[in-house]
């Protein structure tokens, strides 16, 4: 499936962007292993829900799903607690991939994970990933879940049998992934030796999972290049966590290390500090790196409008791309470029309507008479000759006095009462 719009010819300037020329120089994409194809993977769904108070009923999933699918995602993460959901997905969308997880302390249970296994195979999951961890921090979960104590050894044991088993219930069709946790406290040789030991034991892809921002992104580039050149042909992904503020940053730098896969969740939802933005991603790697991801950057601003509806978790104005005031202008000298094509890209980057967004002229305590004539321009309404400054003065006081931003509605009462 293609996406739209993508920069596949690597230009800085279009009708739609005007973006540095920097970014396809040869000698900065010289230092990338860019991966050939990309698949993001949407895990919305899964991550979406771990937050205070959201709760999804199948009708809540269903319309998420749908609007996921026609926005151009091809790979939905979904969570093995209800795989009901994960067949009435794929009987929606049967073109989808849909991942569907075996949680961690289940991987060392090998009665468990056969169970958790089973029900997403047979509930049409495409792709079955067992969670696991071998960092000494972590060892500590499964212990105290299981009960008993157990070495590192024991545990990959334990988890290379799960895999063995889930490879049998993939058949040829389906795919077995592993999602390795706190992936980046974990040496490279030992993380590469332990993942090929899980790779010969029947996974098609391992996933490396931060859990809570443990690194500096530049980390996360070296980690991937060197599991891609340790595990050749073995499928890589990154699922990364906002907690230090650099999920995005995180996953642009697995890209660049060659990562085939990552994972994203519409508005970045997710546990604690949330996880990377679907629409921020999408637009930077189709129109920054020129890789096509199969995202319809036109549905993203609708679709975070939607899900922030339907899981009644606001999604903020500043928001790159879809937010209110992605597209916007408030200081006095941003209103002050002309009125033309050339005038336009002076302080933006982007046309709104590439995301399915628009422009907003916003009144601030900086604003002025150009700021003032551009929105009365919007409006349609026209400010008294010699009236400005009163209409200035109105604007800053207003603000001054409700500490919010000024409507439509409020402007034209300011105007009104300076005739």
């Amino acid at each position: 499936m293609a996406g739209f719009p993508v920069n596949e010819n690597l230009e800085p300037r279009t009708d739609s962007w005007r973006i540095s020329q920097h970014c396809f120089s040869e000698e900065i994409r010289a230092k990338m292993t860019l991966p050939e194809k990309l698949q993001i993977c949407d895990i919305t769904l899964r991550e979406g829900r771990q937050l205070p108070g959201v709760s999804l009923r199948l009708e809540d999933v269903l319309l998420i799903a749908d609007k996921l699918v026609e926005a151009g995602v091809s790979m939905l993460q979904m969570h093995h607690d209800d795989p009901q959901e994960i067949e009435q997905v794929k009987k929606r969308h049967p073109e989808v991939i849909v991942e569907a997880l075996v949680h961690p302390t289940a991987v060392l249970n090998p009665e468990l994970a056969k169970k958790e296994v089973d029900l997403n195979f047979e509930h049409g999951a495409d792709y079955t990933t067992l969670c696991f961890s071998f960092s000494p921090e972590q060892m500590c979960l499964f212990e105290s879940m299981a009960g008993e104590r157990i070495t590192v050894e024991q545990a990959i044991e334990r988890a290379m049998g799960s895999v063995v088993y889930a490879r049998e219930k993939a058949g040829p069709d389906k795919k077995v992934g592993c999602l390795i946790q706190d992936c980046t406290r974990i040496p490279i040789e030992r993380l590469a030796e332990v993942c090929g030991k899980l790779v010969d034991a029947g996974a098609d892809m391992i996933k490396l999972d931060d859990i809570n921002g443990m690194a500096i992104y530049h980390v996360y580039t070296h980690v991937v290049r060197e599991m891609k050149r340790l595990l050749p042909g073995t499928e890589i992904g990154l699922h990364t966590h906002n907690d230090i503020g650099l999920a995005t940053a995180a996953l642009y730098a697995g890209l660049e290390g060659g990562a085939d896969l990552i994972d994203v969740c519409v508005n970045g939802l997710g546990e604690r500090a949330h996880i990377a933005p679907l629409a921020e991603v999408a637009s930077v790697i189709q129109i920054y790196y020129g890789i096509d991801c199969g995202i319809k950057l036109d549905k993203m601003a609708e679709l975070s409008r939607l899900v922030s509806d339907v899981m009644k978790w606001p999604m903020t104005d500043t928001m790159p791309f879809v937010g209110k005031t992605a597209f916007s202008h408030l200081v006095e000298v941003h209103y002050c470029v002309p009125d033309t094509e050339e005038g336009f890209w002076a302080y933006l980057c982007m046309k709104p309507e590439v995301f399915g967004n628009t422009m907003h002229n916003l009144l601030g305590h900086y604003s002025g008479p150009w700021a003032v004539r551009a929105k009365a321009k919007e409006l349609g309404i026209t400010i008294p000759e010699g009236k400005e400054q009163d209409v200035i003065a109105g604007v800053r006081s207003q603000i001054r006095y409700r500490k919010r931003q000024l409507t439509n509605a409020d402007f034209e009462k300011i105007v009104a009462g300076v005739v």
